[in-house]
């Protein structure tokens, strides 16, 4: 099958719209709606129920929507794996949540980019659940999160600890103060989760809730409030004045996790880089 086709598919199902989808593709609408017709000849279904100016998946349209965007990463994977196999390269996907992106991901993609010459690099930032998805469909080499994942045929390595501490724009509150009026809750997972409600069982339901640190810390600097944040994030905040550290909060101590398959292409180059974390 053409891949031409399944882009143009993912590309319709995400913006419902063939106008738009042609513009996202740099190709007329007709070229989209020809490209369609011919996908639904191929699969021999609808795909589509087209009414007016309203586009919806049929039935058979969403049971390929789940495995499309599956088949077209592991295409790109395999177009990428051959061509760079021409030029004797390797290639490391390094996917990670977003947090321990600013934490030290980051920095250690630095290293890997200006220490390794022959290392072809892919770098995603993702949810938890998508990085333990896409390591279990082996379209990553290594993620990085905060749970151990407990997926069979993994290499799970503790990289670092990363202190959680309370921050919030005012000074002199408590921490019940703090996690009462203008808390951001940030999921920061289960093992969070557990830690946070033992410290603070009475507390009321957070009125912001966000899954990236990044996303609190910008509201709290713009807007004000309190969340937990890793320590490293806010130390530049907090040294400037712009933001406190909460007296007498608890500090929950979390952990980074590395993953990868043991049994991977990459897993010894994988283990000796890890190293340099």
């Amino acid at each position: 099958m053409d891949m031409t086709l399944l882009k143009t598919f993912t590309e319709v199902s995400k913006t419902r719209n063939f106008a738009q989808a042609s513009v996202n593709l740099c190709v007329s609408s007709s070229t989209v709606s020809a490209r369609i017709k011919q996908l639904e000849s191929i699969m021999g279904v609808s795909l589509f129920i087209r009414r007016h100016h309203e586009i919806s998946l049929t039935p058979s349209g969403e049971g390929l929507e789940r495995h499309a965007h599956f088949i077209l990463n592991a295409w790109d994977r395999a177009y990428e794996d051959t061509a760079l196999s021409q030029r004797q390269h390797k290639r490391l996907v390094v996917a990670g949540v977003s947090s321990l992106w600013d934490i030290f991901v980051q920095d250690w993609l630095n290293s890997l980019y200006t220490s390794h010459k022959d290392l072809s690099l892919r770098a995603e930032e993702s949810t938890p659940l998508r990085v333990v998805e896409k390591l279990e469909q082996s379209l990553v080499d290594v993620g990085f999160m905060y749970e151990r994942p407990t997926m069979k045929g993994l290499m799970v390595q503790e990289v670092l600890n990363v202190p959680m501490i309370l921050v919030a724009d005012r000074q002199n509150i408590s921490p019940e103060h703090a996690v009462s009026e203008g808390y951001i809750r940030v999921e920061w997972g289960t093992a969070f989760a557990v830690m946070h409600e033992a410290h603070y069982p009475q507390r009321p339901l957070a009125r912001v809730r966000a899954n990236s640190g990044r996303v609190a810390l910008n509201l709290i600097l713009n807007s004000g409030g309190a969340a937990y944040l890793p320590e490293v994030m806010v130390e530049s905040e907090i040294a400037a004045g712009k933001m406190h550290r909460v007296a007498d909060a608890p500090t929950i101590e979390m952990k980074a996790f590395a993953a990868y398959h043991s049994q991977g292409e990459h897993s010894a180059l994988i283990k000796s880089l890890l190293e340099k974390i």
